[in-house]
């Protein structure tokens, strides 16, 4: 199997909406599906792509707010797509006595919820409940 095919897709070439880049995968899962691309070379790729796509927002994320500044209610409209500035607010209700009781009392209740689970699965491997299983896979990018 080889990504000649694969590598003749161009991403630019694809519109960036949802009906884009659901066609691009389609092609893609396609070409998998077909025989002409390994679906396990193809998972490394497209992870590295996602890990790419993390840090690069991370990276570039004060240089897109302080762009957005420049636009009126710090929104812009790029390749038919809406970008905007969001707000994240945070409260703080440690200030107030019952709500501080209250997640102590929770934070000590999920520490015995650990206990008993890591305790059961220590000791009775194979007697636990499973309401359900499933076969995934993990990529490990190399450094």
């Amino acid at each position: 199997m080889n990504s000649n095919n694969l590598d003749k897709i161009k991403v630019g070439d694809i519109a960036p909406t949802k009906f884009g880049i659901d066609l691009l995968a389609e092609s893609v899962a396609e070409q998998v599906r077909e025989g002409l691309v390994d679906p396990i070379s193809i998972a490394v790729k497209m992870n590295a792509l996602e890990q790419l796509t993390k840090l690069v927002k991370d990276k570039i994320g004060k240089d897109i707010i302080d762009e957005l500044g420049k636009h009126p209610k710090g929104k812009a409209e790029v390749l038919g797509a809406t970008i905007s500035v969001m707000d994240t607010v945070k409260y703080d209700y440690s200030h107030i006595p019952e709500w501080s009781e209250l997640d102590a009392k929770i934070s000590e209740l999920t520490e015995k919820r650990k206990e008993i689970e890591t305790k059961e699965k220590e000791f009775y491997k194979g007697d636990l409940p499973i309401k359900s299983a499933t076969s995934t896979f993990k990529i490990t990018l190399s450094k």
